[in-house]
């Protein structure tokens, strides 16, 4: 599982594993890694930022990094979502999804609540964002359905060796967080390799395995008819 720090300190000079990456975004001050070393990138694009969201802002910030070398390492851009709303989100994505894809970035469709009652859009990853118990109840089925149509799958804040671990269990390719910037990039690097190697262990059951077990009401069906009102009572009756 392959983990984007938000930083704009140079990962590269600081020894950090290959497999953690960068996270930049509009409010990013310095590219870092992204210039000086050949390390793989993705963008934000601050949806859920305090000072607020400005598109063209955005806009600015891709021009920015648009060039064909960049573009090359380039994992993700995340198109503008709307928080906490999957309607909304789905709205956005397609009247701006168009403009990005001319730049030539990757683009992320961004799961908000209410996204499982939604058909997928055209994009190259799924990423997982939404409440955290929205998230919690479907976002593993989510990022199954996702995978299961040819996506890479992202998960947005994950700052803990628990989410890691819990998301190993579900078809996750990446994720990103803030961590580093509360705990000092260096040591926050090493901490999270640690998560990393932890995810990566053997275990028992898998993602594939989870899947073999989960048990619908349409997979119950297909099992078992349903018993009639009829038998219910005749069974119950000498236990009455």
């Amino acid at each position: 599982m392959l983990y984007f720090a938000s930083t704009s300190s140079d990962l590269h000079d600081l020894d950090a594993h290959p497999d953690i990456e960068v996270m930049t975004g509009p409010r990013v001050g310095g590219l870092g890694s992204i210039l000086t070393s050949q390390r793989p990138w993705a963008s934000d694009c601050d949806a859920l930022s305090k000072h607020g969201f400005h598109y063209d802002e955005f806009v600015e910030h891709l021009r920015r990094v648009h060039d064909p070398e960049l573009i090359a390492r380039c994992q993700f851009v995340v198109v503008p979502d709307v928080p906490g709303c999957g309607r909304s989100t789905l709205a956005a994505f397609h009247a701006a999804a168009p403009e990005l894809a001319e730049l030539g970035f990757p683009l992320a469709y961004c799961l908000q609540d209410g996204a499982e009652e939604l058909e997928l859009p055209p994009c190259d990853v799924a990423f997982l964002g939404g409440s955290d118990p929205w998230r919690e109840a479907v976002g593993a089925a989510l990022l199954e359905r996702a995978a299961d149509q040819g996506l890479r799958t992202h998960v947005g804040r994950v700052n803990s060796a628990r989410r890691v671990r819990h998301l190993s269990f579900c078809h996750c390719d990446s994720v990103d967080g803030t961590y580093v910037g509360f705990r000092g990039v260096e040591r926050g690097a090493r901490e999270i390799r640690s998560w990393q190697r932890g995810a990566s262990d053997e275990k028992l059951l898998g993602a594939s395995d989870l899947r073999v077990m989960t048990l619908d009401r349409a997979r119950l069906a297909r099992c078992r008819p349903a018993p009639r009102w009829g038998e219910m009572q005749s069974g119950t009756e000498g236990r009455l």
